[in-house]
């Protein structure tokens, strides 16, 4: 590169520079620029997690909520357009059966710790997504891949239905109808049984999550179907992104419309051990696995746990 040496008298006149003393600067100067514009046109895009709580400049309606999708595009959303979409006013997932693993359209607005959520679902029969929650963006095992709590909405199985599963983690920690308390190593304990309800596909149907601390709730059309306290340290989760889900299998459609969101005190009470006392008469959830014929659920009062 060729050095200009501009000429500056000490009588504190301007520098004089010439014509052709410009164009040389010129000259030299543009490769730069285009150097920097090509290196900022190379460094990929990557969706950050959206920061804590909602804006205080959202609006709210009279009960506290707001609502989080506009019914008429995604903007707020980030999500593959191959599988997302808005129809008849509602964020709609399709697959056509290739779908090689599960992919999310993830909430940009904040993300979630306490919060109270209503939506409306239908989902194709067959079906098979949910609501994710308190989630964790993994874009080092795929794109749009999301891991964390989860509210199942499964229209062949009314004991999925509804239920509290964890997306690449500890999977199954209640099913639908299971009052839970999942203890400090991370095994789920059911206390108490709650009526199960079938939900018949195609049809549109109320779900609600509601999570203070590390108590979490479910209901589809005011019908409890999962209420679970989490005293395991290592394995939950007290914030993260909000998303939804389609998943692997068979063609599917599935459909979100009506999206309220209120947010909750971030500083509501953990319910501790002392407080969230497992019977001994309390069983083990089915884990999600192959089991032998002969499997039976372990017992609190005679495991190890207990001693």
């Amino acid at each position: 590169m060729k050095i200009v040496q501009v000429n500056v008298t000490d009588t504190g006149d301007r520098p004089e520079v010439s014509i052709a003393q410009i164009k040389i600067i010129m000259k030299n100067i543009l490769p730069i620029v285009s150097f920097i514009a090509f290196l900022s046109a190379s460094v990929p895009c990557i969706a950050e997690t959206p920061t804590a709580s909602v804006k205080s400049t959202t609006k709210l309606d009279a009960d506290g909520f707001v609502e989080i999708f506009n019914g008429k595009n995604l903007d707020g959303w980030s999500g593959d357009p191959q599988y997302w979409s808005v129809e008849d006013g509602a964020l709609t997932g399709v697959t056509d059966g290739s779908l090689k693993m599960n992919r999310f359209i993830t909430w940009n607005g904040s993300t979630v710790r306490n919060f109270d959520l209503h939506v409306k679902v239908k989902i194709s029969a067959g079906g098979n997504s949910g609501l994710q929650y308190r989630g964790t963006m993994r874009p080092d095992l795929g794109s749009d891949i999301v891991t964390g709590y989860q509210c199942d909405v499964v229209s062949n199985n009314p004991d999925y239905n509804g239920m509290l599963y964890e997306e690449k983690g500890r999977r199954i920690l209640s099913h639908t109808g299971e009052k839970v308390i999942v203890d400090v190593d991370g095994q789920p304990w059911i206390i108490e049984k709650m009526p199960v309800k079938d939900f018949p596909a195609e049809q549109w149907h109320d779900y609600r999550v509601l999570v203070q601390g590390n108590h979490h709730q479910h209901w589809i059309d005011g019908h409890p179907t999962a209420d679970l306290i989490d005293l395991d340290e290592k394995g939950r989760a007290l914030e993260g992104v909000l998303a939804v889900q389609v998943h692997v299998g068979p063609a599917m459609k599935i459909q979100y419309k009506d999206f309220k969101l209120k947010k909750l005190a971030d500083n509501l009470s953990i319910i501790s051990p002392r407080e969230a006392k497992i019977p001994d008469e309390a069983i083990g959830v089915k884990p999600q696995a192959k089991l032998p014929k002969d499997w039976t659920p372990p017992v609190y009062g005679k495991s190890a746990k207990a001693k």
